[in-house]
């Protein structure tokens, strides 16, 4: 008996190679909610819209795809490794594989938030692109400014597990 599949062409191939992918995503996903952690993509900050007045387009350029942390709007489609986790995603990640081994790909849509990015556009590649260990990406960039919270004003807080009460000074948050 053959333990290895038959493959008849390249699309049966790689659907071979989309479902070996989605099924260690799918199986990654469900250990991690057993373990109470999460695999799902970031949402693209709320504090930054995409329509931003104060974004700033930087062109064409070549980012690194483990930059790559968020999305906008898809967090349900791929995980935090963009490995799909839907049967309906697998013809068109065929179709961009298929792409890249013919044409090659235009670039992707990202918008960088600090020293991360977020995809808009351009899932399925950079998904396939992970899976044949690509490190960088062609990506049309809009730079936003970075938000981060601030902690909020520290204040006394006194310790009332001890006889000897001491105050300590925390940031609260």
């Amino acid at each position: 008996m053959n333990i290895y599949p038959y493959f008849t062409d390249l699309r049966s191939h790689l659907s071979h190679k989309f479902f070996t992918l989605r099924t260690s995503a799918r199986r990654d996903s469900l250990w991690a909610k057993l373990m109470g952690k999460n695999t799902k993509l970031a949402s693209f900050p709320e504090e930054a819209p995409e329509k931003s007045p104060n974004r700033k387009f930087l062109g064409v350029q070549e980012i690194a795809i483990q930059g790559i942390i968020g999305t906008v709007g898809r967090q349900n489609d791929f995980d935090r490794q963009f490995r799909p986790l839907n049967k309906y995603l697998r013809e068109r990640w065929i179709n961009a594989y298929l792409a890249l081994e013919r044409d090659g790909w235009s670039p992707i849509l990202v918008h960088k938030v600090g020293d991360f990015y977020y995809v808009e556009d351009g899932h399925h590649r950079i998904s396939v692109a992970q899976a044949l260990g690509i490190a960088f990406i062609q990506a049309k960039v809009w730079e936003y400014p970075s938000y981060s919270k601030q902690p909020k004003k520290s204040g006394n807080v006194e310790c009332t597990e001890r006889s000897s009460a001491k105050q300590y000074v925390t940031a609260r948050e």
